[in-house]
């Protein structure tokens, strides 16, 4: 392929970029990291005017011997990256019979199919970039629907391990790939996953709203199916200092509080928000349909799109959806989820996104704020039933 000297770098654009892109795509260009070290080490010895200027070839001259020591490689090494990079397309070898480069004659590597195709090159990048930033919504997404998954888990009945059905659908949960692998699995694999997760979440709870006896416990021998389960058992004994009584004297008349009483540094406080039961107050603001009418027209198209009908987990993961315009880390997310419960930190989402246009407190930052409400509710000071009412009278309702 025949590549034309007029050809140079778009404005702004100069041999330091050049470096940048190879070393971000090279595995994409099917090269090893060996190739790329290679290749952006060639690239750093040529003439960084040759690359800004339209009838330049930006071209490397040095002997093949004193880069190869140069580079920690054997002479027959060197020669043989300059060769795949010759057959990728990269560049041009216009050397003598023996191999030698002269300036003089400018015979050498030349670099002019990269500088032609660099328009190319940085829309791959682009391009890998926005996939690897959906894949990971969509990675995220898919720990939103583990947990659902989970919740669901705990409301079978013991009963419940012997049905055909949920027998399948556990079955087919424990084929779901780990989360460390899901990057892995490319972005359509990935996209079908979750969509297939999502499917089996809504085929659980399907049974379980058919199941007049299912229970709020959890099944004893389920427990293990659960693959991802990093968290510890969810009975934490509390680590205040204990008020222990020597044996034979009576027990304590105020065991029969079942709350933990521990201060709010205690473990069995933190283990508290892990169970799955809904707060109640909680449970009563999420009406989906009321929650739609006090969302912004933002949130109202990410739950849109979710779903044709406005449900419960149509407006948790129209809430997911809404990290990324709001400049929320996905790690925020997973905290607010595992300290105060998918609702409530999907309420917390939908409150500070329709809470940015506040006429006198307007949310600036919604990463932070979020944060601060995950501290406020460890404190015991989040008052989302309060939040609810300021935003429904400043819709009027």
């Amino acid at each position: 392929m025949n590549y034309s000297p007029q050809a140079s770098l778009p404005q702004g654009m100069t041999r330091r970029d050049v470096i940048a892109v190879i070393s971000e795509i090279g595995p994409h260009l099917n090269l090893s990291g060996a190739a790329v070290y290679v290749l952006t080490k060639l690239i750093g010895c040529t003439s960084d005017k040759h690359w800004t200027e339209a009838n330049a070839e930006p071209t490397f001259y040095g002997t093949q011997d004193t880069m190869a020591e140069r580079l920690h490689l054997s002479a027959r090494q060197l020669r043989n990256h300059e060769r795949n990079f010759e057959r990728q397309g990269l560049l041009i070898r216009d050397t003598k019979a023996n191999g030698a480069r002269e300036a003089g004659t400018g015979r050498g590597l030349r670099f002019t199919p990269i500088k032609a195709r660099f328009s190319e090159l940085l829309a791959l990048r682009d391009q890998r970039r926005a996939d690897t930033k959906h894949m990971k919504e969509l990675k995220s997404l898919r720990s939103v629907r583990l947990r659902r998954f989970k919740e669901a888990m705990e409301r079978l009945s013991p009963e419940a391990s012997d049905d055909a059905v949920v027998c399948c659908i556990v079955s087919r949960f424990e084929a779901w790939p780990r989360s460390d692998r899901l990057m892995s699995l490319g972005l359509e694999r990935l996209e079908a996953h979750v969509a297939e997760a999502g499917a089996l979440c809504g085929e659980l709870e399907e049974w379980l709203e058919n199941q007049p006896n299912a229970s709020c416990k959890p099944a004893t021998n389920f427990r293990s199916f659960i693959q991802e389960d990093s968290e510890e058992t969810l009975s934490v004994i509390c680590t205040e200092g204990m008020d222990r009584r020597s044996a034979g004297k009576p027990a304590h008349d105020s065991l029969r509080k079942a709350e933990p009483i521990g201060s709010e540094e205690c473990l069995e406080n933190e283990g508290a928000a892990e169970s799955g039961v809904i707060n109640p107050k909680v449970e009563a603001l999420f009406e989906p349909e009321q929650l739609f009418q006090l969302s912004s027209s933002d949130f109202q198209t990410a739950l849109s799109m979710r779903s044709n009908e406005v449900t419960v987990e149509a407006v948790i993961e129209a809430a997911h959806d809404m990290l990324c315009p709001l400049g929320i880390n996905y790690s925020a997310w997973r905290l607010a989820c595992g300290v105060m419960g998918r609702h409530a930190a999907a309420l917390c989402v939908l409150l500070l996104d329709a809470n940015r246009d506040h006429p006198q407190t307007p949310v600036r930052n919604a990463g932070g704020a979020l944060r601060g409400m995950i501290r406020a509710h460890q404190r015991g000071k989040l008052n989302l039933v309060g939040s609810m009412i300021g935003l429904q009278r400043r819709r009027g309702f």
